[in-house]
């Protein structure tokens, strides 16, 4: 595009008597403008071949400029033989000193000509060299972020289920048929697990739906110790988290909350939009017990989660005030499947 704005350019810069000269001058000028299109092509092999421009801290200037040199010497060579043959070397019919200055013009065009070009071809060079070492940036901290993110899940998969046979374990002892009911809740838990497995949001409609499964078998464990609300907006059920997380806030609450009393405890989800965000908070009857055997494993490992897939903005919070329990969950407005 540069070359065919060039020669366009000093085709439309010229003068002519009549079509005959016109048609010959626009072909001498069309071969000089292909000229150098075709020196400045062996120009950039002869850069890629050499790796030249590669280092831009150490460039090899005297090579750079003999390069650029020559090329000059080349293509001014061109343009005389060009001259020759369409206008019978005009410029050699003026004086010496009008002839040195005409060459010396020219061998200066098109040094800078071809030192502009130069400085192009390095310029794109750089970009294009900072875009790709940007994107294997990107895509290195896409296979971090997803290898972390397969961790955190392969950590939440055995704390999940060595839960739940805990559950199963303490039903066993009491009720054979609750202890299968229990069974059974667990295979559609694991198999809802199996098929969010390869999926990093999902709605949270759906995860409620999971969650059913689970507070079915650990009903059976707890019977009316248990006492589950829900309490959730219409317009947050679209609402996108990583699977499991909401699972996980709940066996924290039953863990610390409902094995922990006596008499009935209140488990009370919530959703809502608040301050422009959406707020999910799993409450519960009891204290936050701050030298515990627990690992807490599942609450660090809901909090990696939603950092990674959900952005900064979103965080997870466990405060307890009036002898409840929040685990609470702050999700970006824009989290939507």
């Amino acid at each position: 595009m540069g070359w065919g704005i060039l020669g366009l350019l000093s085709i439309l810069s010229s003068s002519f008597a009549d079509w005959h000269s016109a048609i010959r001058m626009s072909a001498a000028k069309l071969i000089c403008t292909l000229a150098g299109l075709g020196l400045s092509h062996l120009w950039r092999r002869q850069l890629q071949q050499r790796g030249w421009l590669e280092r831009p801290q150490r460039l090899p200037l005297a090579a750079l400029a003999s390069g650029v040199a020559i090329i000059t010497l080349l293509q001014t060579g061109v343009l005389l033989c060009v001259d020759l043959i369409f206008n019978d070397a005009a410029i050699f019919d003026d004086s010496r000193v009008a002839i040195a200055v005409n060459l010396a013009l020219l061998l200066l065009m098109w040094l800078t000509v071809f030192a502009i070009w130069t400085l192009c071809y390095a310029v794109a060079l750089t970009r294009r060299r900072a875009n790709r070492f940007e994107l294997e940036k990107l895509q290195l901290g896409v296979s971090v972020k997803d290898a972390e993110l397969r961790a955190l899940q392969a950590q939440i998969n055995p704390h999940f289920f060595f839960n739940s046979l805990n559950s199963i374990r303490a039903l066993a002892y009491q009720d054979a048929d609750a202890c299968a009911r229990a069974v059974n809740a667990l295979a559609r838990m694991m198999r809802h697990n199996l098929q969010t497995h390869q999926t990093a949001l999902v709605p949270l409609a759906d995860e409620l739906h999971a969650l059913q499964a689970y507070l079915a078998m650990e009903r059976l464990r707890f019977d009316e110790r248990l006492v589950f609300s829900v309490q959730i907006e219409d317009d947050v059920a679209k609402v996108c988290l990583p699977p499991l997380v909401l699972q996980t806030l709940v066996e924290n609450a039953i863990r610390h909350g409902v094995e922990r009393s006596r008499a009935a405890c209140q488990i009370i989800l919530t959703a809502r939009r608040r301050d422009g965000a959406v707020e999910i908070c799993v409450a519960n009857q009891g204290q936050l017990a701050e030298h515990s055997a627990s690992t807490r494993l599942g609450l660090a490992n809901a909090r990696q989660r939603l950092q990674l897939q959900c952005g900064p903005d979103a965080r997870c919070n466990l405060t307890a005030a009036s002898g409840w329990v929040y685990a609470t969950i702050v999700l970006p407005e824009e989290a939507g499947c």
